[in-house]
């Protein structure tokens, strides 16, 4: 899995890369070739050939997520990411995707996150080709076969279900039960039986497909290939294959209306809710305090990182130290 966790590491630097970025800066001990580059619908590629690699991995990240359900369907991009893998156009099978890794020595998976749902697999180098054509008939065209709506359904069902059970995701519902409403990230991000449930002239599989039409565009996806593969092999198939999945164009009118837009300019808090303690009791035997800052949006200064400084000072295990030493 450190090759999964590699990509994933990989994938966060493409989003921070200006698109017109080719250079790759590397360690001088770093014997892997790489290829930084954007097809032309937008979709931002990075290739890292490593000679000495006995598997090929791939990872395709989506900048959506759980925060962007609409808020009458919360849970669906999580459902989404469940769709995807039980057909396409070009290969109908249900489990056709997950066979072919399976029987190649690989293996996939995906999660949904807030602002992000990831795709990944690995496999024998050999079988990467027809892997990837595979893998992005994911983005390309989807099934979204009405046969396996009501399965689907039910298995994300049971996964919440599941996590009643699990003392994190527990105190992650105590969080959203606590922050300001209106804020995303109170949103419900798993998804049931009563949000994904069909309605009167409001079917779930139709939600789904307008979801998809909406959010998942080449220009918000990133990927990565790593394989003991050339760089010009790589860049052959990567580019025969994913730049066939389409940009689209959303009205600005529609992204401004979006109630999840909205959302997006809420504090995290409500004026005068802070300070705020809260005592809740876990199922395992567990003592835990857990503190939060409200801060403002450090994204831009994803290149200094302040947070991560912040962090290495609080969790320093270390003979103490004054901190204007440290500054």
């Amino acid at each position: 899995m450190h090759i999964i966790r590699l990509l994933l590491v990989l994938l966060w630097c493409c989003y921070t890369q200006a698109v017109y970025a080719v250079d790759v800066n590397k360690s001088s001990i770093d014997n892997r070739l790489y290829q930084y580059h954007t097809l032309e619908n937008g979709l931002r590629v990075l290739l890292i050939a490593d000679a000495s690699a006995d598997k090929a991995a791939v990872s395709l990240d989506i900048n959506v997520g759980s925060v962007d359900d609409p808020l009458d369907r919360q849970g669906l991009a999580h459902f989404l990411e469940h769709m995807l893998f039980l057909g396409t156009k070009k290969y109908p099978e249900a489990d056709e995707y997950q066979t072919f890794i399976s029987d190649n020595g690989g293996t996939h998976n995906a999660y949904t996150s807030p602002r992000h749902t990831n795709y990944f697999f690995d496999i024998n180098p050999g079988q990467l080709e027809p892997a990837l054509d595979r893998f992005a008939q994911f983005f390309i065209a989807p099934l979204f076969d009405p046969f396996y709506v009501e399965r689907e359904r039910n298995a994300v069902h049971s996964e919440y279900q599941a996590s009643l059970r699990e003392d994190f995701r527990r105190a992650h519902d105590v969080r959203r039960s606590v922050i300001n409403p209106a804020h995303p990230d109170a949103k419900f991000s798993v998804g049931s039986l009563d949000t994904l449930a069909d309605r009167p002239d409001d079917l779930v599989r139709d939600d789904l497909i307008r979801f998809y039409q909406r959010y998942y565009s080449s220009e918000k996806m990133a990927l990565v290939v790593l394989s003991n593969h050339p760089l010009d092999i790589l860049k052959k198939w990567v580019s025969e294959r994913f730049a066939q999945v389409p940009k689209r164009q959303q009205p600005s009118a529609l992204q401004a209306s979006a109630p999840e837009q909205k959302a997006a300019s809420e504090p995290l808090f409500l004026p005068g809710q802070l300070p705020l303690e809260v005592i809740s009791r876990p199922l395992k035997d567990l003592r835990e305090m857990r503190m939060t800052f409200t801060l403002p949006s450090v994204a831009e200064y994803y290149r200094e990182k302040p947070l991560s400084y912040i962090a290495n000072l609080l969790g320093h295990e270390g003979v103490h130290a004054q901190v204007e030493d440290i500054a």
